[in-house]
């Protein structure tokens, strides 16, 4: 008898990816959240198939009492997953399944085993783990050396840049400066010949190096300018001063790492960077609370849950503080923007599903963080 054939699974690799792929909330339609911690080592290894095979049985369980359809289970146990695609060794793996499409991103932050299906996905585990595991860059620069790696703080793997120059002379080739010399008659005597130059070498290193930051940050722009993720520089003082002038690379964080990385390997950068960028993860939650309370100051919050889900729906959300644990069995209604009750579904879910669809930023916190007593707070365009 055959195997039926794998299914195919298409992997996110950030959040953007993840907002294109949400559609609008449709409960008619369950959708299947896993979150499957992975064993790597060869003794356990096993587990990963087993514990998927558990999920399999709890989701064709929950689907056979509402009465859907068990698509999503044969994509549960015919899904092929490439772990070494995932970036480096990825934590747990979280499986967003709507009928027989999936997708998967890899979580580098521990996460529990969960089973989720309902009218929306349980997006929660998987934004903590991405808020506490920030992916992030490292880009090394020297006149010998730029290189650039990505990843998080369990490692970090070389990227390519087809159009950003490789060194200083990659950068300038043929153009590169040298130092002018030129034959002066002799010595008295007539037996030495006499060399001169125009300028220093001192002087032609500086334009050399003028030239090389200029072609240097034109490259990146295409690459940085725009959404990015955070980037380290890892590069000497006159390097991070030329690169960081205008203001022209706006991923670049503020805190640099110095010195010369021209043989540094991915491990050591990964542990010099991820200080850095763990101090600017946490800047980031505390400025954002602090723009909470300047939104309430405007009147531009709202924290009562119908007002919240009906900004939602609307699109209005910019940031959302949700609970992080908490659960509110309800139902959106997409025609009013009323909460209803529903004991098979989340409402904060569907809450958390819409505002990211519509662009919104989504941050899950302890309760003892968030700004309200209800379970939600957001802050509204």
């Amino acid at each position: 008898m055959s195997r039926p054939p794998a299914v195919p699974v298409q992997a996110l690799s950030s959040l953007d990816e993840l907002r294109s792929w949400l559609g609008p909330v449709a409960p008619a339609t369950p959708r299947v959240t896993l979150y499957l911690p992975l064993q790597r080592a060869i003794p356990e290894v096993r587990q990963n198939a087993l514990l998927r095979e558990q999920a399999a049985r709890e989701v064709e369980q929950r689907l056979l009492a509402v009465g859907a359809s068990l698509a999503p289970v044969g994509v549960i146990r015919r899904v092929e997953i490439d772990l070494a695609k995932l970036g480096p060794a990825p934590a747990a793996l979280a499986l967003l399944i709507v009928d027989e499409t999936a997708r998967c991103l890899p979580l580098h932050a521990p996460t529990a085993y969960q089973v989720a299906v309902g009218g929306c996905f349980a997006l929660r585990p998987l934004l903590q783990a991405w808020h506490a595991h920030a992916r992030y860059r490292v880009l090394a620069v020297s006149i010998n050396r730029i290189a650039c790696f990505e990843g998080g703080p369990e490692g970090l793997a070389p990227i390519d840049l087809p159009e950003v120059p490789t060194s200083l002379a990659n950068a300038l080739g043929e153009e590169l400066t040298e130092k002018q010399v030129r034959l002066r008659g002799t010595a008295r005597g007539g037996d030495k010949p006499v060399y001169y130059s125009h300028g220093s070498a001192r002087d032609e290193r500086k334009l050399d190096l003028t030239r090389f930051h200029e072609r240097l940050i034109r490259s990146l722009t295409a690459v940085l300018a725009g959404p990015s993720l955070p980037v380290v520089l890892a590069a000497t003082d006159d390097h991070q001063s030329a690169l960081r002038a205008g203001r022209k690379l706006p991923a670049l964080l503020d805190e640099p790492l110095t010195g010369n990385f021209d043989q540094a390997a991915p491990d050591e950068l990964r542990k010099r960077s991820w200080p850095i960028v763990a101090r600017w993860v946490e800047r980031q939650r505390d400025d954002a609370l602090a723009g909470w309370e300047r939104a309430r100051n405007r009147g531009k919050t709202a924290d009562l849950l119908d007002d919240v889900a009906a900004a939602a729906l609307a699109g209005r959300v910019a940031r959302l503080w949700v609970d992080a644990s908490r659960k509110l069995p309800g139902r959106l209604d997409v025609a009013t923007g009323r909460c209803l009750p529903d004991g098979e579904n989340d409402i904060l879910d569907a809450i958390i599903e819409l505002v990211l669809h519509h662009g919104g930023e989504v941050r899950p916190l302890d309760a003892e963080l968030l700004p309200s007593t209800t379970g939600v707070a957001a802050e509204l365009r």
